[in-house]
């Protein structure tokens, strides 16, 4: 069977300048070009123009939706977002779109016009916010409070969307700071209560990396995030419990915090973790275990032969959270949408 190739982004463009009817008459030929390009390219792990070196310019697809055409064709403006949705999985697009496209990307965010639309743009925000100076432009453009707004949307794909957009946000400090300032914590503890695993995993994936933050311990603890972080430890994904195990080593070294871990059935689900096949959820959950039990173990009255055995077990684990948060700073990146 012959595999068919679509459309490149380069084949999408061309048509566009060159057919002056683009938007008016020849509008359907258009949108079917730009739906033949997102089929070919709607999984990153098989999209074409996600292993290509050839140069993109979103700037095209930028201005057309600002153009009178996109305003009233709800159609035109979801394909054009998931074409720049798969354009800005990759960094030399992303780092392409700039203020004025992220501007752009928040107005379709906005005005909620359909739940699908703004699902995308969030999308398009949490691959942009890979990147250090979008993050920071985010930011500047009051982009966070519309972000945390939508968590509180009845959409699911919406507050997916959005909590990863969050988490890809607060791998930064100042967007971690931007983020608590938004008064992000208590919607994201509401969704780690989602019936869609999506919502779950970016949630608490956002979670976690917000954690990182002293000031955000503290609302995470006095708004009951705690005991939901810990029952998470029981997931099924183990992304879901690597998230949550990594949220509890963060939350854990604040001494009030820990005292309600040690309070709860915790030890347990984090020493099962440590035999996962995920070496986030095990790393995660050995920095978990030293942070909650390692003081309190230190000062008990231990023979000597069980002083020696627990101390090698705990230099193994602080090996694996040192090397691991030395190399990921104890956060995770939300995958590309």
């Amino acid at each position: 069977m012959e595999h068919t190739v679509g459309p490149s982004f380069q084949d999408v463009t061309s048509f566009l300048k060159t057919n002056t009817a683009a938007l008016t008459e020849d509008k359907a030929l258009f949108q079917q070009s730009l739906a033949a390009f997102i089929r070919c390219n709607e999984n990153p792990s098989t999209s074409p123009n996600f292993k290509s070196k050839v140069p993109d310019l979103p700037g095209p697809l930028l201005q057309l939706l600002q153009h009178a055409a996109a305003k009233t064709d709800q159609t035109l403006v979801l394909l054009l977002l998931k074409v720049l949705k798969i354009l800005s999985r990759r960094k030399d697009n992303r780092t392409q779109i700039g203020k004025q496209g992220i501007q752009t990307v928040f107005k379709q965010l906005s005005s909620i016009a359909s739940k699908s639309t703004a699902a995308e743009a969030a999308n398009i925000i949490l691959n942009v916010c890979y990147e250090r100076a979008s993050v920071a432009l985010v930011v500047q453009c009051g982009g966070v409070a519309t972000l945390v707004s939508c968590l509180h949307d009845s959409s699911a794909d919406l507050q997916a969307n959005a909590a990863g957009a969050i988490q890809s946000i607060c791998f930064q400090e100042q967007g971690r700071r931007a983020v608590g300032e938004a008064d992000a914590v208590a919607p994201l503890i509401t969704l780690l209560d989602s019936a869609h695993a999506k919502v779950r995993s970016r949630a608490v994936g956002a979670l976690h990396n917000l954690s990182s933050d002293s000031t955000s311990i503290r609302t995470i603890r006095r708004s009951g995030g705690i005991p939901k972080l810990v029952a998470l430890l029981r997931s099924s994904d183990c992304a879901i419990c690597g998230s949550a195990a990594g949220a509890l080593q963060n939350v854990s070294r604040e001494v009030a915090s820990r005292m309600i871990i040690r309070e709860m059935d915790t030890v347990c689900p984090l020493a099962d973790l440590l035999s996962s096949s995920d070496l986030q959820a095990q790393v995660c959950a050995a920095g978990a275990l030293l942070n909650i039990l390692g003081p309190e173990l230190e000062r008990a009255k231990l023979g000597v032969v069980q002083r020696q055995g627990f101390g090698k077990v705990m230099s193994s684990l602080l090996t694996l959270s040192i090397v691991h948060e030395a190399l990921f700073e104890n956060m995770l990146s939300a995958e590309v949408a």
